[in-house]
């Protein structure tokens, strides 16, 4: 597939087939997580895959009951393992940025895989935290349902280039 195709047809994903991920496309999609650049290639992240009906369950209760995490057979959650304060010289912490390029990548390869995915931020980390057994000092970034699309949604709309793109300043 092309890069292109794949930004092109991916979508968030709220809604999931009974159908269970095999994981050798599992590992594709944390491999392409494992790949992703990251600040001073320091690489500190850590994927927790929850698959466990019962986990999901918990963790559904600490995101406002999104019905996705349950549904999903598969919910990925991105950590930060270190240096959660570093902050890099353009003024911006590195661990939000490197966590979504690893979720990026994962999305983009989820999506070549034929799976569909959702980025969450709506989730109450610190109780995520305490569900999945995360050491104090690491941060939750987001948590990624992974699964097949049942196909009952459509692909939202994105603005053109002409509404976004400045050439030479804003």
């Amino acid at each position: 597939m092309e890069v292109m195709e794949a930004l092109k047809g991916r979508q968030s994903v709220k809604s999931y087939l009974p159908k269970a991920v095999e994981p050798e496309k599992l590992e594709k999609v944390l491999e392409a997580g494992r790949l992703a650049p990251s600040a001073f290639n320091h690489q500190y992240r850590r994927f927790i895959v929850v698959d466990d009906p019962a986990v999901k369950r918990l963790l559904r209760e600490k995101a406002g009951a999104q019905p996705m995490i349950e549904q999903a057979p598969v919910v990925l959650v991105l950590c930060a393992t270190a240096e959660t304060e570093f902050t890099m010289p353009c003024g911006e912490k590195n661990y939000p940025i490197d966590a979504a390029l690893c979720g990026a990548y994962m999305m983009l390869e989820a999506y070549e895989q034929g799976l569909g995915t959702c980025w969450l931020g709506a989730f109450d980390a610190e109780a995520v935290k305490d569900v999945l057994g995360i050491p104090a000092q690491t941060r939750v970034v987001t948590m990624i349902p992974l699964g097949y699309h049942d196909g009952t949604q459509e692909r939202k709309s994105r603005k053109t280039l002409a509404e976004i793109v400045g050439h030479n300043r804003y």
